[in-house]
Order: C-alpha cells, then structure tokens, then sequence
C-alpha cells in the first residue's frame, strides 16, 4: 500500500486513548471496516490473515492446535515486515505460555511431544518447566501475576493482565511506525482490545476461565474428587 494511502486511513481514524478506561470503541466495527477498505486487496487480505492469528478471543477459544500451528506458520512465511513477524512471534509465545501456567498450575507434567504448540519458546519452556516463571520472568514480566491469578481464580485480573501486555507490546511497536501498514495493523490490533474490553461481562468471564481450566485438564477432569 502507498504510503500516502495509509497516511490517508490512518489520519481517518479516531485516536484511540486507553483501554481500560474507554467505555465503547472509539468507532465502530462497520465503520472501521469501511475505512480498511481504502488498503489495497493485498493488504486486507494480510490484516484479516493477521487478525485472523492473533485475535483475542479466536485464540482463546477452543481450538484445534495443529491447524494454528499450519495457520502460524504460513502467516509468519508471508510476511515481509520485520515488525509484523516480531509481533507474531511475541503473541504466540505469549499463548504458549499462559497454555503452559495452565497445565503447571492443574500439577501437569511438561509436554513430552515434539510440537507441543507454536511460537519461539515451546522448546525452551519445555525444559524450564519447574521455573515458576518457566524461565523467562525478565522477558516476559507478567508471568508471576498471571501465575498467582490462576492459584487464586482471580478471572478478572487474570484478563486485564493479559490485554494490558498485549496492549504494552503493541504501543512499543508503535513507536517505530506512523504512517505504514504495520500502523494500521497495531491499529485494529489496539481496537480488537477495547472492543474485548468494553464488551467484558465478569460473569461470563468466570464461566470462560472454568472452561479453559476443564479443557487444560482434558480427560483428567472425570477423574477428580467431588467437593460436597
């Protein structure tokens, strides 16, 4: 895309200021979706393949590993922005971390597969599995919240500490980008945040986190003691 095209898009688009205290996206779905497509088809159909990869609740949710992990990889091969690539790598490692705290904190032993999940680190986690932090507390500082957030069932704080280093990492990146395709990317990226957290229900919160610990257990969870 030109880059006066996207100087063009991006001076289009509301400022978005914070996460935690906006109470509704600073425009809506529809309308971003209409200023998108200014980009040319090339570069939507990258955003909706990165999105596509990295959005909150599609990681979230229940979802079948392999196809991430084909999906991961032809993402990351079709980019050719160094910044792009490093955000990948960084929201990847960051699930396969919060998959591997789950599976700690349920007493699970360390993967013993070749390909446990994707990113930079599964290797690395794998083999510091009895670190508390896995290892990589200095590059990754909200291991040890997310970590005591799990012991506690503390869904909400759980969930605010992992947007707000989505957030942190995406205003680093920001830094080095005005008025490109990789700003309109952190853009959406920061908008798919606030619309999380705008639309946030605590209790509907408590029954994802009840169901993310059920499907980290697997066919152990039948296997537990009823409490009366």
């Amino acid at each position: 895309m030109a880059e006066n095209a996207c100087y063009t898009l991006l001076t289009s688009l509301p400022h978005i200021d914070s996460l935690f205290n906006s109470r509704i996206t600073p425009i809506s779905r529809f309308q971003l979706d209409r200023r998108l497509s200014m980009l040319d088809m090339a570069d939507q159909e990258r955003l909706v393949m990165i999105e596509n990869l990295l959005h909150w609740d599609h990681l979230a949710d229940d979802v079948n590993e392999s196809a991430l992990i084909r999906l991961a990889e032809k993402a990351r091969d079709q980019l050719d922005s160094q910044t792009l690539r490093e955000l990948v790598d960084w929201r990847l490692d960051m699930r396969t971390i919060v998959a591997a705290l789950r599976r700690k904190h349920l007493g699970e032993a360390a993967p013993t597969t070749a390909k446990w999940s994707y990113g930079t680190r599964y290797e690395y986690i794998r083999s510091h599995w009895s670190s508390p932090t896995l290892g990589l507390g200095k590059a990754f500082p909200w291991i040890s919240k997310v970590a005591e957030c799990l012991r506690t069932g503390n869904c909400v704080e759980l969930e605010k500490t992992l947007l707000q280093a989505v957030w942190d990492q995406l205003n680093r990146l920001a830094t080095r980008h005005q008025f490109d395709f990789e700003a309109v990317v952190i853009y959406v990226l920061r908008w798919n945040l606030v619309a999380r957290w705008t639309s946030y229900d605590t209790g509907k919160a408590q029954v994802r986190f009840r169901k993310l610990i059920d499907k980290s257990l697997g066919e152990f969870r039948d296997q537990l003691p009823v409490s009366n």
